[in-house]
């Protein structure tokens, strides 16, 4: 099996306590059933308090605490089944987290999500010109993907990412440009939305965070100020062209080539296309309001992951509306 990543994969390490938006609040946190089991048989003191505080009914889960804290995330905020345990005793989806993984025949492809803020910083700073890094491995999943289908997506996504890669082509000159491409190939929607109706759209989504949608909403009445003050943001702000191509490159990698199972060529690139530009609106924001921070970029594009698309719902929601 072919295993694919990108090329800035092996630079993440997790910051633990370091971390300010933790993993370890405010997420449900399923347990696979081979750890589950591991679980139940800890015994002493320590095994008591994984039994007390883990849910074994048909989907094993973590009870979490006050301010949905996961019961073993101590007050230093770190790990105690890692402390206690050891990281080879941790869940399949702890163990992995931010780390997300693809199966495509007999190819894998993986990533680090963009929900997290220290992925979020390596993503919007990795070095252009994007690659990826292949190696062999065992086979250790499979889904079967139509290859005719397969090769016709891998093949459009390869011809984005070089768009996309050129940073001579200005960055709206290289989104219409990814469209093209995608339309070149398909039959199109009858009506290509806005970035304003997207916006408008996305304000009547489920929310995590009680400050997403008033964030939204302020965006969306703030609209026509946003489109005038655009080049200024730019032309202030150098290293945001850089990170708006890392961004897009980032959800067409993740994104894109799922096309393959379900058909959704064009509505994955539009995805793609339009939240690179509406995080970059909420940078837009932020800088008209109070300035921007290197910080600031980060949690921004680490928001806007986890409210659209860490929800399948409203990463669902949004690639529907868009087709």
């Amino acid at each position: 099996m072919i295993f694919r990543t990108p090329h800035y994969y092996s630079e993440f390490r997790c910051i633990a306590d370091k971390c300010k938006d933790n993993c370890c609040i405010g997420w449900e946190i399923d347990i696979d059933d081979e750890t589950a089991e591991k679980y139940k048989s800890i015994t002493g003191e320590f095994g008591k308090r994984l039994n007390d505080n883990i849910d074994f009914s048909e989907q094993p889960c973590f009870i979490l605490g006050e301010n949905e804290r996961c019961p073993f995330l101590n007050n230093r905020n770190l790990c105690d089944i890692i402390t206690e345990l050891g990281e080879n005793c941790l869940c399949q989806i702890c163990d992995d987290h931010p780390r997300y993984y693809e199966w495509f025949g007999n190819i894998k492809e993986g990533g680090v999500g963009l929900c997290c803020e220290e992925a979020a910083r390596i993503i919007l700073n990795s070095p252009l010109p994007f690659s990826y890094v292949e190696s062999k491995i065992e086979k250790n999943n499979f889904s079967e993907v139509d290859e005719e289908m397969f090769s016709l997506v891998f093949d459009i996504r390869e011809e984005i990412f070089s768009v996309l890669n050129d940073e001579n082509c200005p960055i709206n000159t290289a989104f219409s440009r990814v469209m093209e491409i995608v339309e070149d190939c398909i039959e199109l929607p009858e009506n290509h939305k806005t970035t304003k109706e997207i916006l408008e759209f996305m304000t009547s989504l489920e929310a995590m965070d009680e400050n997403w949608l008033p964030t939204l909403k302020n965006a969306l009445e703030r609209f026509d100020e946003l489109n005038a003050n655009k080049k200024q943001f730019m032309a202030e702000n150098p290293n945001a062209e850089k990170y708006m191509r890392n961004l897009a490159i980032y959800y067409i990698w993740r994104h894109f080539l799922k096309a393959a199972f379900d058909g959704e060529i064009y509505s994955r690139a539009a995805f793609a296309i339009a939240s690179t530009n509406i995080t970059s609106m909420l940078w837009e924001l932020k800088w008209l309001d109070s300035g921007i921070s290197a910080d600031d970029f980060v949690e921004i594009a680490k928001n806007y992951s986890k409210e659209i698309e860490y929800s399948e719902d409203n990463t669902y929601a949004l690639l529907e509306v868009l087709y």
